[in-house]
């Protein structure tokens, strides 16, 4: 195992008046933001004194399984790990969703959204019970000092260079050690926001829980018993599906299925309690499975699919985030400092850009320069970023979900917003654009608030399917396919065409469609009916 190579911090423990071991900068929690801020941090300044304490004696698999194109470029080219990525992961293809409506029991019939040809971007099905370990003893190697399996106790944030704590190492000793700098990777562990009383949960914009585990003898969704039971299903798409993110959606919920390179498969489901709730009975794995099994593409993949024991688990509260990510001495970067939402796999782009960021500031505050406006402005611009970015993707979007037709607008505007802003700059000056958030400055500003009008015209309009018994109208039997493969440029100007074509469409249906509302919203047994009966393939257009 790489854990065993990694050895507890080698300085003395405490013994009666010994003076505290002191560093430039301790960060909390040695995954992979923990990590990757040592290994830049080492990389920047050789003789920089860098300790990482990790709790825990081996890393699991997380909910970060699934990178987008910006976490990609960052492994790639930031932390140049192309070739131990191609070597250890799975090559990502791209996101596929499947939608179906009541009373179709056919995988043929579902309809699809996705890409016809290869991603032309680097993406990653992660194991990160591989990567976090890999990137620590990089780390290590980079020379940090690790203290693992360690905790941190008594943690005092006193200000640049009066920072105090002790790491109790599991059976290695206790050391009383000062830093001029905190950082706190910890995850949802959260040390620093939990202290300070700055975190907060999401519950009232986005009460959302995911439930996941990872199972085996999943069905190959490219194999030959699959391949030859729906021949239909190669006319459309030329690229493997398989190795792609495909998700089942449905109204209030989706389920992610991600190929992990040992075989197993992770899946699991998101859900907004507003809307869904997942079947009573049975253990949690079961009542995963079986909602899994609800799915025509979720019962041809899992029918005799096995869960791995004891592998099951859930966020009842999936997204949250601090108030505060910065001050004097600290930083919280990753996931300690926010999760939204796994829909789009962006969970590693904040990583990466939060990470970047606050490493770039640490760099030059080492070298003797005053950093605390910095610090201050980006603790206002994570705030600031992170609710753009949540309004703009994610408020109400569970509302339509379970419709093809609203789900395919959104999924190319939004793939047109992601490549043309953050893509886009990440790869043009990776450097720079890393080290500023998503949607800071005026023209990202702009760009969240046209994101945002459309997510929540799409999410008025899923109501108003609802209420008129149109909703999910275009679930079966159509093709939602992009035939250009997906890169920063010229080519997103007929997609982004496209996907004003398609809004508008939707806008001009909800126009006529509220003349025939009626007076009250039908139940939700009521509209489940209506949806499948609203739902002939016949009707619904290839696209």
């Amino acid at each position: 195992m790489v854990e065993s190579l990694i050895q507890a911090g080698s300085s003395d423990p405490v013994a009666g008046n010994n003076e505290p071991k002191q560093f430039d900068v301790v960060i909390i929690g040695g995954a992979f933001s923990g990590a990757a801020m040592g290994i830049l941090l080492r990389r920047a300044l050789p003789d920089a004194c860098i300790a990482i304490v990790e709790r825990s004696e081996a890393f699991d698999r997380k909910v970060g399984e699934s990178t987008s194109e910006v976490a990609g470029c960052f492994l790639t080219r930031v932390l140049h790990l192309s070739t131990y990525l191609s070597q250890k992961h799975i090559a990502k293809n791209g996101l596929r969703m499947w939608f179906t409506n009541p009373g179709n029991e056919c995988m043929g019939q579902c309809s699809e959204i996705g890409g016809r040809l290869q991603t032309r971007l680097p993406g990653f099905q992660l194991d990160r019970a591989e990567l976090d370990p890999h990137l620590l003893k990089m780390a290590a190697d980079a020379g940090c000092e690790i203290f693992r399996p360690a905790t941190v106790r008594d943690l005092a944030l006193g200000g640049e260079g009066k920072n105090f704590m002790t790491i109790d190492v599991r059976e290695g000793g206790r050391y009383k050690v000062t830093a001029k700098w905190v950082v706190d990777a910890s995850g949802k562990a959260a040390v620093i926001p939990r202290l300070r009383g700055t975190l907060e949960s999401m519950e009232d914009e986005h009460p959302t829980t995911a439930v996941w585990a990872r199972f085996r003898n999943v069905r190959d969704l490219d194999g030959h018993e699959i391949s030859t039971r729906y021949p239909g299903l190669s006319q459309h798409v030329l690229s493997a599906r398989g190795t792609a993110t495909n998700h089942l959606m449905g109204r209030g919920w989706w389920c992610w299925i991600i190929p992990l390179r040992d075989g197993d498969v992770s899946a699991g489901v998101t859900f907004d309690r507003r809307i869904f709730q997942l079947q009573e009975g049975g253990t949690l794995t079961d009542r995963l499975h079986q909602h899994l099994l609800s799915h025509p593409v979720g019962r041809e993949l899992f029918a005799n699919a096995v869960p791995v024991e004891k592998d099951t688990r859930t966020y009842s509260q999936l997204a949250y985030r601090s108030r505060e990510v910065a001050g004097d001495g600290w930083f919280v970067v990753g996931d300690a400092s926010g999760f939204m939402d796994p829909l789009y796999s962006q969970g590693l782009d904040y990583c990466a850009h939060t990470v970047y960021a606050t490493h770039t500031i640490l760099v030059d505050a080492l070298k003797g320069e005053c950093v605390m406006q910095r610090a201050v402005d980006y603790s206002t611009n994570f705030a600031e970023s992170y609710q753009q970015w949540f309004e703009a993707l994610y408020k109400d979007k569970y509302r339509y979900m379970g419709d093809a037709d609203l789900m395919f607008t959104a999924f190319l505007l939004d793939l047109c917003m992601y490549f043309v802003g953050p893509v886009r700059l990440v790869y043009t000056d990776t450097a720079a654009e890393f080290s500023r958030l998503p949607y800071q400055g005026p023209a990202g500003r702009r760009v969240a608030r046209f994101m945002a009008f459309y997510n929540r015209r799409l999410a008025a309009l899923a109501e108003q399917r609802l209420a008129t018994g149109s909703y999910g109208q275009h679930n079966l039997g159509a093709h939602f396919i992009v035939k250009q493969g997906l890169a920063p440029g010229m080519a997103l100007i007929p997609l982004f065409l496209r996907a004003m074509s398609c809004w508008a469409h939707a806008e001009w249906q909800g126009l006529f469609s509220r003349w025939r509302s009626p007076s009250t919203t039908p139940s939700a047994e009521v509209a489940a009916s209506s949806i499948a009966k609203s739902s002939a393939p016949a009707e619904s257009p290839a696209r």
